[in-house]
Formats: C-alpha cells, structure tokens, sequence
C-alpha cells in the first residue's frame, strides 16, 4: 500500500467529483418520482403504470435508516484516509478499521476478520474514498433546486442541462458546482435527506400531482 501524495490525491478527487458531478447528481432522486417513474414503470402485462400509492411506500421505506449509511460511509472514508496519510509501514489496517468502525458506525467487527482486506475501493480509490460521500452532497444539493412537487418542471432541469451536462468533463468539478448552485455546495440538503424518514411523507411521493 503506498503513501500517496497530496497532489495525487487532490487529482483523483477532482477526476472522481467531476465524474459525478455531471452523471449522477439530480439523477439518482430525480428517478424516484412519479413524474419520472409513472413514464416507463408498468405493470410487464397489463401494462398499468405503477400505483403512485406504491411509489410513496417504496420512497418511504428507501428513507429508512438514512443516518445509519452515512455514518458507515464515513467509517469508510476514515479507513481509506488514515491507511493512505502516513508511510505504509507505520499502518495497522487492523486497528485503523476497528477505531473507524468504533467512532463513526454501529459496526462491530468479529475477532480476525481483517474486514480492510476485501475492502477493494482501497485499491482504485486509494485515500479518496469520500468522494462517494462528497457525490452524496452535490446531488442531494442539486436536486434540491428542482420543484420538489414535480422536478422535471421549472427552469432547473434546463438549467442542469446546459451549465451541467453540456460543459462536462470541460470544466473543473467545483466550477460545475458554482455555476449550477450560484454558490458552493453545502450539507443542508443532506442533513434534510437523512431525516426524511421521520417525517409525514417522502419528498419525492409528495409530487402525485
């Protein structure tokens, strides 16, 4: 496992930002909706379109638990940082995974299970592991600027299109970012996310409109 560099590692990141940034972002929550799902999910011999009943109970049961992915996430993401910072051999994978999985999740580990070893991101992502978390924060960011009641409505899927997906790989990842939000990404949205399973109805079941 070799120490990696900080500019190799700020390279990475940006690659991997970039990458999602544009791909994934408002994709992920905008397929959850009606708007979206009732235009190709149907019924493989009726052909009826899902029951928007049925999409409400499935967007409520994805929003069980939320809180408990991201603080294992962020387990991972300590894992990967703390065995990528200093120099390989001074590395303990062992107790590096246990004081992660100790800190941050619910997890734990059983005696010699060595859970780090078939870790494989370890390898591709090396230290930049978070980015999976940093992804989760620009597309709950981004798809907070669309009407929430039916998002493929208003100006912000335009907008996606043309200062998101259009420039791509063209441009830096946080440039993406700026252009779109009008500012930096913040965690509000993600903070939003994760408490949605206690609250009336899912956001994205509100739009049955």
């Amino acid at each position: 496992m070799a120490k990696t560099s900080m500019v190799e590692r700020e390279r990475r990141r940006e690659k991997i930002v970039k990458r999602y940034a544009a791909k994934r972002a408002a994709l992920k929550e905008l397929i959850r909706s009606p708007q979206v799902l009732r235009t190709f999910a149907k019924h493989y011999k009726t052909g009826e379109v899902m029951p928007l009943e049925l999409i409400e109970k499935m967007n409520r049961a994805g929003a069980f638990g939320r809180a408990g992915y991201v603080s294992t996430q962020d387990a991972y993401s300590a894992i990967s940082y703390e065995l990528y910072k200093g120099d390989p051999k001074d590395a303990d994978p062992d107790t590096i995974t246990e004081n992660a999985l100790h800190r941050f999740s619910f997890s734990k580990l059983s005696p010699d299970t060595h859970m780090w070893a078939s870790f494989g991101h370890l390898g591709g992502y090396s230290s930049a592991y978070y980015t999976y978390m940093w992804d989760e924060v620009i597309a709950l960011d981004f798809f907070a600027q669309f009407d929430q009641g039916n998002p493929l409505t208003g100006s912000a899927p335009a907008r996606y299109r043309r200062l998101v997906l259009e420039p791509g790989g063209s441009m830096s990842a946080n440039d993406l970012v700026k252009n779109f939000l009008g500012r930096p990404q913040n965690m509000n949205a993600l903070q939003h996310w994760m408490g949605q399973e206690f609250s009336a109805s899912s956001s994205a079941a509100a739009g049955s409109n």
